[in-house]
């Protein structure tokens, strides 16, 4: 798909779906960051109250925030191709609002719905379970189930939820005033408009999968009471797995599709006494039991990260551990079995990987399903600190024993992503509205600036400007070095050298570019963080 027609979907999508550009009186496009900080600011303050900790004030703040950027991604599976909204929510106001309020409700797990939370958990709950006379297997579907959920809806069954629970009133509050703010804040660009989704929850915030969640245990337990509600019901996010008797089938729909005026189902049949679902084939033997294979969607190839490819070993082997874990925990019959093992050999051969290293990890997975089978005891959990570094074996392995010794572990990322070859499909921020480290000329001799934001950039640079003219030189190095020396200085040539979204990371990244800047220096202070490291080389910043 190339950029014409993905932009020419993308906003039919926007003009046919539940969304409104959110304008001023005169037309305009306008931009609801600063609302949306204040509705931020209000929660950040309103729930600190509420649980007795001033410090989450701090710790929900998120330095230099933005709208949320929109994507897509098409259905291929699909006839025609729909196009899946995703807002992507990194850096608005209430990220770190959504974030913890889904780690907060980990301590109240929903258990009144009929949720499965994998493919080896369906299998166990569907143990000993029996297709009767008359039933045939079949799936449901909700169609578009994040958009189709209401807010006010989703913000109810949360609150019952939460009573269930018996979670104090005031956390309750608490938490709910966070869903409602968060959700609400569904806005969104789309190359330069603002745009808001009017219904439903909004995919790419961390709040949705949960709130849907909720909703739906709460839809099971009231229609659970409905006449023609299958006897067996199993759900993973928004498929259900369900034998139904096939004279009530339409009847059963109808009644699904009755309960809530904006969830509605679709449903596929089994073929022959087959039933593909999640990734597994479910299939009615003779005897009326069930038995379970592997399934693979037609659209898929069997690429997975290749031997050959820049990755941190334990990256290349995670997609072979998936397959090897699916392999000994559903069970299957001895020829299946035998299939799916050989297609997993075949699948690491594709891939360029050795006999030896699919055998090792699937020796490792036997070894492991046999030590639960004899016992109940788990291995002891590493609680080593996490740091995220690039894989770049010849600079990482030789430290990676020693942050070791001091209780770090490292975990690698890959910093040259075929997502990055291709086009972004997100509005890019400009430069001078993002945060990091920036760069200052003199335009009279070769000394420079080098400092360090938390906001956007430009809002730095106005106030060293304004410094500057005013000969404050106590409040800009700039100023200082302008005022001394009668210098002027290239704002036209003032910007933005790195970018630089964690706070935690800036000192780091000022020192290292303070040490690698050969021009001389017009700041009086020293570097944020002082280490001879920064000596052995001049590192290439990228």
């Amino acid at each position: 798909m190339d950029r014409e027609d993905y932009d020419s979907r993308v906003r039919a999508m926007i003009e046919t779906g539940p969304y409104e550009e959110y304008k001023f009186k005169n037309g305009k496009s306008k931009d609801p960051l600063n609302v949306m900080i204040d509705e931020a600011n209000f929660a950040r303050q309103n729930v600190a109250r509420l649980m007795g900790e001033e410090k989450l004030i701090r710790k929900f703040h998120v330095p230099n925030p933005t709208v949320a950027s929109l994507y897509c991604l098409p259905k291929i599976h699909k006839n025609p191709v729909e196009m899946r909204h995703i807002s992507s929510n990194i850096r608005t106001p209430t990220e770190k609002l959504a974030a913890w309020l889904v780690e907060e409700m980990k301590q109240y797990p929903v258990t009144h719905g009929k949720s499965v939370k994998n493919s080896v958990d369906f299998v166990q709950q569907l143990e000993g379970c029996k297709v009767r006379r008359g039933e045939i297997l079949v799936s449901f579907d909700v169609a578009s189930l994040f958009p189709s959920v209401p807010i006010a809806d989703a913000l109810r069954s949360l609150r019952r939820h939460l009573e269930r629970s018996r979670v104090p009133h005031h956390h309750i509050q608490a938490y709910l005033l966070v869903a409602e703010v968060c959700m609400n804040q569904n806005f969104f660009t789309f190359r330069g408009k603002f745009n808001r989704q009017t219904f439903g929850l909004s995919m790419g915030s961390k709040l949705s999968p949960l709130l849907a969640n909720v909703f739906m245990s709460d839809f099971e337990v009231d229609a659970e009471k409905q006449k023609f509600f299958p006897r067996v019901w199993r759900r993973y996010v928004d498929d259900i797995f369900a034998p139904v008797k096939e004279r009530y089938l339409e009847q059963t729909l109808n009644m699904l599709n009755s309960r809530h005026s904006s969830i509605k189902f679709t449903v596929e049949r089994e073929v022959d006494g087959k039933l593909p679902f999640l990734d597994l084939m479910v299939t009615r033997k003779e005897d009326d039991t069930l038995k379970f294979g592997i399934y693979r969607k037609p659209t898929s190839t069997d690429r997975y990260i290749t031997s050959d490819s820049n990755h941190f070993g334990a990256q290349k082997q995670a997609a072979f551990h998936s397959m090897a874990h699916r392999l000994y925990n559903v069970p299957m019959e001895e020829e299946e079995f035998a299939e799916e093992k050989e297609r997993i050999y075949k699948t690491a051969e594709v891939n360029g990987y050795e006999k030896e290293f699919t055998s090792k990890i699937l020796q490792k997975h036997k070894r492991k399903k046999r030590l639960q089978n004899i016992t109940t005891l788990q291995p002891e959990r590493d609680e080593a600190k996490r740091i995220s570094l690039p894989f770049y074996p010849k600079v990482t392995n030789p430290i990676k024993n020693t942050l070791k010794r001091q209780g770090l572990h490292i975990v690698h990322k890959s910093d040259n992503t075929l997502r990055d070859l291709l086009y972004n499909l997100k509005d890019k921020i400009p430069a001078d509205e993002q945060s990091g480290i920036y760069r200052i000329p003199c335009q009279d001799c070769p000394s420079v600036y080098i400092g360090q934001t938390r906001r956007k950039v430009k809002v730095r640079l106005k106030e060293h400007k304004n410094a500057v003219d005013n000969k404050k030189s106590n409040d800009s190095a700039v100023a200082a070095h302008t005022t001394a020396s009668n210098h002027q200085i290239d704002w036209k040539s003032a910007k933005l050298i790195k970018t630089v979204r964690k706070p935690s990371h800036l000192n780091a990244w000022e020192s290292m570019h303070i040490n690698n800047t050969q021009e001389p220096l017009m700041n009086e202070d020293d570097p944020p963080i002082t280490s001879s490291l920064f000596n052995l080389t001049k590192l290439k910043i990228q």
